[in-house]
């Protein structure tokens, strides 16, 4: 909800207090549930976003599929393609605007700066024909998450299509990197 998009910066706070009312919903014998935080596309960024916070022990791990690397590098890169623009002076003039209205900018809002944070595991999923979200972010993101983390690029796929095209292969892999961490 709200008024404006938040790019998956400010929807982290949401996740979070999802993520706690699904452990009152559902915890087990062990007193706590065990939640996997999955996202595609902004939610894929939002997945790392939420990766980089202090999360609760219930939480295990993340799998992100064709997330950005930050909103300031999907902008530039949208503003570039779509117009031929640079980034001075719209997108500087955009963030601040951002800054005013929602409290924050498209420069803080990065997931490669909140993967670098996260301890938890994380699988990265990405095509390497997704032209929306550049194949080159999925490698940024993954070099500077610390382990542990594994990756997945999936053959001849754009954008937020790798279920859709390995549907089989994409549960095994997600089941099998899931199954690792919770137990």
């Amino acid at each position: 909800g709200g008024k404006a998009m938040q790019m998956g910066w400010n929807d982290r706070d949401d996740v979070l207090r999802w993520a706690s009312i699904a452990d009152n919903m559902f915890r087990d014998s062990t007193g706590h549930a065990r939640i996997v935080i999955h996202g595609w596309s902004m939610g894929g960024a939002t997945t790392m976003n939420v990766a980089g916070e202090n999360t609760p022990d219930y939480i295990k791990c993340f799998v992100e599929d064709c997330g950005y690397t930050s909103v300031w590098d999907q902008f530039s890169k949208e503003l570039k393609g779509l117009f031929g623009l640079p980034p001075f002076p719209l997108l500087y003039t955009a963030s601040w605007i951002c800054q005013l209205q929602n409290g924050w900018n498209f420069q803080e809002a990065s997931a490669l700066s909140q993967v670098a944070r996260c301890t938890k595991p994380m699988l990265f999923i990405h095509g390497d024909n997704d032209d929306f979200v550049p194949t080159w972010m999925v490698h940024k993101v993954y070099a500077a998450k610390p382990s542990p983390k594994e990756i997945w690029i999936t053959e001849g796929v754009d954008h937020a299509h790798s279920y859709k095209l390995y549907p089989d292969e994409y549960t095994e892999k997600v089941k099998a990197f899931t199954d690792k961490y919770v137990r």
